[in-house]
């Protein structure tokens, strides 16, 4: 049971990452004071959607959610280490009130914590199995 510990609390992560994100959006274009332009708005909410769907995924040790969390675990930590190697770098249409620096360095930490966590072999075989 203690190996699913983890397991819960990613899900439970990436469903408050997801939930909290479309609330805050459904909450800034309520009071008009939404600033994002519709395609970083439809971005911002389509992933907000998946954490939450990957969280729910999680919770019910679905397979697809497991290699769909590692895969973009991947992708955004390759991109935080472009981003602070200096080699990509973004508009400036997703920032909020936290500096980005501070939130790429926590980005790509749990990141790379999720991708260390669901590669450890215990955590493969309950997906896999």
């Amino acid at each position: 049971m203690k190996k699913y510990r983890g397991i819960l609390l990613l899900g439970i992560l990436e469903i408050l990452i997801g939930g909290l994100t479309l609330c805050a959006i459904f909450a800034s274009i309520v009071t008009g004071i939404n600033t994002k332009t519709p395609n970083v708005l439809l971005f911002v909410i389509t992933t907000a959607i998946l954490s939450t769907l990957i969280g729910i995924g999680l919770l019910q040790l679905r397979p697809e959610a497991y290699k769909l969390l590692l895969y973009f675990s991947s992708v955004i930590l390759l991109s935080k280490i472009l981003i602070l190697a200096d080699i990509v770098s973004l508009n400036g249409a997703l920032t909020s009130f936290i500096p980005q620096f501070v939130r790429d360095i926590v980005s790509g930490f749990y990141h790379a914590s999720i991708i260390y966590y669901l590669r450890r072999p215990e955590i493969k075989t309950i997906f896999h199995s």
